[in-house]
């Protein structure tokens, strides 16, 4: 039986390097990020490979799903979890070579879950929503010049006017991607676009956003891996018996989900029983609001996951 070789990559926009451990030596070359580069890093590659990468959006995405349809064994792993084990292992120097090596002993040492590609369409969504999300802050940031700009005596009415017609445009090209975003979940995924909505909280905006971030449900196996996936899940500080208390949640992950699941939680908080109930008990035993309303977050994804196993419309408990 041959030795499994292990192999790092390191990728970045233009190229990725990848960091190859076999008996007991690492060679590290460059490869070009485009097609011409991925056929012949794959033609390279020598048998009972297994590739390991870092999630780094669109830019590892093509990598991945080339090395997946070739047959290859390949893990794509969050980023803090490397980040994490350079800080084991006390690394100090960071290039893309020191990098693309720790990668392949990550992989080594901690058995990576393999990869599964999104289905085309939950790749079209995935790509809607950063644009989305840079459409949205880019509204935002015009919004602040013209707020800025109205504080002012004399406001340039030529810059008051760009402003304006740039907010304009932005706000047509968000109202359009969000309903090509709607579009395609109603044609690929409607019964769980339509599950998510009968969730006292859940609106439909809320509910593609679930779906994108989650994977369609496929990328994890409990809300518990979910809650802590987008940093929601409750940070617990104890150190013998003179340090004992709750320091908040973890914020790792993308903020956006965050603030989405916040307002939605605004909303359950009122009109989901279950919620409502949580809600209020918390705060009446002396809980903060906030803390009260980061416990209906984790509440609300636990009626999501148990739904989507379920696969049952949502029915309030009496």
């Amino acid at each position: 039986m041959m030795e499994q070789v292990y192999t790092g990559i390191d990728v970045a926009k233009d190229s990725f390097v990848v960091a190859t451990k076999l008996e007991g030596k690492v060679t590290t070359t460059l490869h070009n990020n485009d097609r011409k580069g991925i056929s012949g890093f794959l033609k390279s590659l020598p048998s009972e490979t297994w590739c390991i990468m870092e999630a780094t959006g669109v830019y590892s995405l093509q990598l991945a799903i080339a090395l997946y349809e070739k047959g290859i064994k390949v893990s794509v792993v969050n980023p803090l979890q490397i980040k994490r084990f350079a800080q084991t292992k006390l690394k100090r120097t960071k290039t893309d070579k020191v990098d693309a090596v720790l990668i392949a002993e990550y992989g080594e040492r901690m058995q990576p879950k393999l990869y599964e590609p999104p289905a085309p369409f939950m790749r079209k969504l995935q790509q809607q929503r950063m644009s989305l999300k840079l459409l949205v802050k880019s509204k935002r940031s015009f919004l602040n010049q013209l707020h800025a700009l109205a504080q002012l005596e004399e406001a340039d009415k030529a810059a008051v006017k760009a402003c304006k017609a740039v907010l304009t445009s932005i706000e047509k090209q968000i109202a359009e991607l969000e309903r090509k975003m709607q579009q395609t979940a109603e044609e690929h995924c409607q019964e769980l676009f339509t599950l998510l909505q009968t969730i006292p909280g859940i609106s439909r905006k809320s509910a593609i956003e679930l779906i994108v971030v989650s994977g369609g449900f496929r990328n994890f196996a409990s809300a518990k891996q979910f809650s802590a996936f987008i940093g929601i899940s409750p940070c617990i500080n104890e150190s013998g018996s003179s340090i004992r208390g709750y320091r908040g949640i973890s914020r790792i992950g993308d903020k956006n989900i965050r603030a989405m699941l916040y307002m939605c939680a605004m909303a359950a908080k009122v009109y989901n029983k279950a919620c409502q109930e949580l809600y209020e008990r918390m705060v009446a035993a002396g809980k903060a609001k906030k803390v009260a309303l980061v416990a209906v977050m984790n509440k609300l994804i636990k009626q999501v996951f148990g739904m989507v196993k379920s696969g049952e419309v949502y029915v309030e408990n009496c």
